[in-house]
């Protein structure tokens, strides 16, 4: 800085912060802000081609959740469809919660797998069941946990689809903010989100949910459907979207309407479980640019480390520094906590502008614990139902 005598480490860890605060700017701008940046491109292509879809559900034998979010799946806006319900096993309450369903909505069909299977994913034999049933080629996935915003989510999730596309990635919401709980789990399935659409967007598709997710069934047997993952815990999305998305025959959803909710979590070891799964079946993965967000894991640490060492430098010595220091980091903190915000409303989300500071900080550290306890723990844990 002009009329400032330096030390070579002071030097050093200015040209170090500077850097890397442009870094973070770098995926914030081109990777975050993108779906944003999108949405009305996304928009705009949108078609009219609403073909017959086979709707499945998979669920865990919860009556209560099929009592409170079938009937809007059952009630969507869209010219011809069916309701396939594949549960994980059928207690009596499930199995007449399904009958007086069925009674009103002709189009409803539903099995169950039994008790007795094993040493197979349950999940992806549900799916696999449903896809055989159903009786059109193109195919929406949702779980019984998750409900449409309103009566158009069919439709929006299907006018992405053109004479190319077989396979399109969608978002699902977390949008509960009673604590901070649920406004962590917000940020991380924000984050989350963002990631795997922004990678979609520029056509490398690694990630997405089973939740809001849709395919074609020519696809799923060009494939041979799960045939190389029955015997993983999860995968039924994210490796299901790796092997067999590529940049001419997936594209993403992420328009208001084509946005469903989840329940809400009641423990955030549930969440955070579930995050171990997925990330310990990330080393199967083919495409590898979920790795490029692991990078930006480190510049944070590194810009944090280093602003931090600026910061302190600069009150032993050069006030100027520890101004600098501080005001990057404000910079930082409040152009992606504004960016944040705003992209959480396109995706029926609330993030705390007040919290997004915390939550930024402290989701590095969530993000290398979960890699650790992937990495570390048993794999039986969390990835495989028995040992190929």
């Amino acid at each position: 800085m002009l009329g400032l005598e330096l030390t070579p480490g002071e030097v050093g860890l200015l040209v170090a912060v500077v850097s890397l605060f442009f870094g973070q700017l770098f995926y914030l701008f081109w990777m975050y802000v993108w779906p944003w940046r999108k949405r009305h491109a996304v928009s705009d292509a949108a078609s009219n081609d609403f073909l017959p879809v086979s709707l499945i559900v998979y669920a865990e034998d919860s009556a209560e959740q099929l009592r409170a979010h079938l009937p809007l799946f059952l009630q969507q806006d869209y010219p011809q469809f069916e309701v396939i319900v594949v549960s994980d096993g059928l207690s009596e309450p499930c199995r007449e919660v399904l009958s007086r369903l069925k009674a009103e909505y002709p189009t409803l069909y539903y099995t169950y797998i039994p008790p007795g299977a094993r040493y197979i994913s349950k999940k992806k034999l549900a799916l696999t069941l449903g896809i055989k049933a159903a009786r059109y080629n193109r195919l929406a996935f949702t779980e019984a946990d998750c409900e449409p915003f309103n009566l158009n989510w069919l439709k929006a999730m299907m006018s992405v689809y053109n004479e190319h596309t077989q396979l399109v990635t969608g978002f699902c919401a977390y949008p509960y903010t009673q604590g901070f709980q649920d406004q962590f789990i917000a940020f991380d399935n924000l984050k989350y989100g963002l990631q795997y659409l922004s990678a979609g967007l520029w056509k490398h598709f690694y990630g997405g949910t089973n939740k809001n997710l849709s395919y074609t069934k020519e696809l799923f047997f060009q494939h041979k459907g799960f045939y190389n993952q029955f015997y993983l815990k999860s995968g039924e999305d994210n490796l299901f979207i790796n092997e067999a998305a590529n940049r001419e025959n997936a594209r993403v959803s992420y328009e208001p309407d084509s946005i469903l909710k989840r329940d809400r979590i009641l423990r955030l070891k549930e969440w955070t479980d579930g995050r171990i799964m997925r990330q310990s079946a990330q080393s199967l993965y083919t495409c590898r640019f979920y790795r490029f967000f692991k990078w930006e894991d480190i510049c944070f640490g590194l810009f944090l480390g280093a602003d931090i060492g600026l910061f302190v430098s600069g009150i032993r010595g050069q006030w100027q520094l520890a101004l600098l220091a501080s005001l990057l980091w404000m910079l930082y903190v409040g152009v992606k906590g504004y960016l944040f915000v705003r992209i959480s409303k396109w995706l029926q989300q609330k993030i705390s502008l007040w919290m997004f500071p915390f939550f930024d900080f402290l989701h590095p550290f969530y993000s290398l614990y979960i890699e650790m306890v992937s990495r570390f723990k048993k794999r039986e844990n969390y990835v495989f139902v028995i040992e190929k």
